[in-house]
This record gives structure tokens, sequence and C-alpha cells, in this order.
């Protein structure tokens, strides 16, 4: 008997997070970074600017398919929120159960704090793609960009490049995880997922 990691734990048994077939991955990647971002800029008194973009992974060589053949996406989760400090981010996007939602006695969003570092790991277990992540606290003249990878035996963030990089934004933070998923519309889908957060939040 040995000792296994959260994040091998939930590598070896995805379906336990909602990552049990594509298109319900592809729908609990976005909604856990939409919660991530909405909570960052409530708890911070900002009025909340989020932009989803859901792009078709160009595979080298091959022709560009449509959303509905397609099998890989790139997803890119953009927000006016307060930014993270640059030595949090691998941990916040790349550590099972880091987070301040998981010691919280408090209704939030999302699954814990456990949702965004298993979507990136969904994302590396599917395509071997790093997660990317672009920070930015006001004050700052440059962003902070990532590129990282989960060490599922140690439950921790493997580097593969950071620099500082020029951003349009005055502060934010930026993720983008490339991932096999299904997208479909109706019941389900990523679209009503947006709608309804949308009715709910009609501040954002």
């Amino acid at each position: 008997q040995r000792e296994i990691s959260v994040s091998e734990f939930f590598a070896k048994n995805r379906h336990l997070l909602g990552f049990d077939n594509p298109r319900k991955a592809l729908l609990t990647t976005v909604k856990e970074a939409v919660d991530n971002a909405l909570d960052a800029c409530e708890e911070a008194g900002i009025l909340p600017e989020v932009e989803v973009r859901i792009d078709v992974a160009k595979i080298d060589g091959q022709p560009t398919l449509t959303p509905a053949q397609a099998d890989r996406f790139i997803v890119t989760v953009t927000d006016n929120g307060p930014g993270i400090p640059r030595k949090n981010i691998g941990n916040v996007f790349g550590k099972l159960l880091f987070g301040s939602k998981f010691h919280r006695l408090r209704m939030s969003r999302g699954q814990q704090g456990i949702g965004i570092s298993a979507a990136a790991m969904y994302g590396q277990l599917t395509t071997g793609k790093p997660t990317r992540v672009v920070s930015k606290i006001r004050g700052q003249s440059k962003a902070h960009c990532m590129d990282f990878s989960i060490d599922t035996k140690k439950n921790q963030p493997a580097v593969h490049d950071t620099d500082d990089i020029n951003w349009d934004r005055q502060q934010g933070t930026q993720v983008l995880i490339e991932l096999v998923g299904k997208y479909l519309k109706g019941k389900l889908s990523v679209d009503e997922y947006l709608e309804l957060t949308a009715v709910a939040n009609p501040h954002a």
C-alpha cells in the first residue's frame, strides 16, 4: 500500500469531478472557470466582465473542423478581477484542493476549489498540452504569463514557461485550457449554462 496524492486519485477517477464524457467535460471546464471569475470579482467588489471563448483546436496538417465535428477545443476565459499574485498562480490552477473556497463555510459557486485545477488536469490528460494563465494586478505595468502542467504524483504544478508580457487590460486573469470535448447545443450545453448564469447574475 502506498499513499497516493489527491490529484493522482482524481486523475484515475475523473468522473467524480464531472468529467465523465467529452460533452460534460467541456461544460464543466467552462463552468469552473466562469464561477472562479465571478467569485474573484465579487470578493474584490468589482463589477464582473467575463469573456468566454471556445475555439476548435487546430491539429497540424488536418483541415479545420466545424464545432459540431470537432473533438478538441481551446477554452479561454478572461475576467476583469483583481488578478493573482505571481507566486500563487501555479498553486491556484495546478494544485488540487488549494484554494480559499475549500476552507470557507459559506455558499460559493464552483466545486469548493477543486474545480479549475481539475479542469487543467483533464486537459493535460486528454491532450498532453499545458494550461496557460495570464494574470495582472492593477498598477503593474506587465501581466505575468505562465504555462504549466500538474505533477499528479506530487500534486504540484510543473512550470514549463513563465514570462512578463504586455496585456491591454488594467487587471484580470485569463485561463486557457486545451481539451478533448464535445460541443452541442440544447440542454446541458455551454450555451444554456451561460444563459442561466447571466440570468442569475444580472450584474455580470
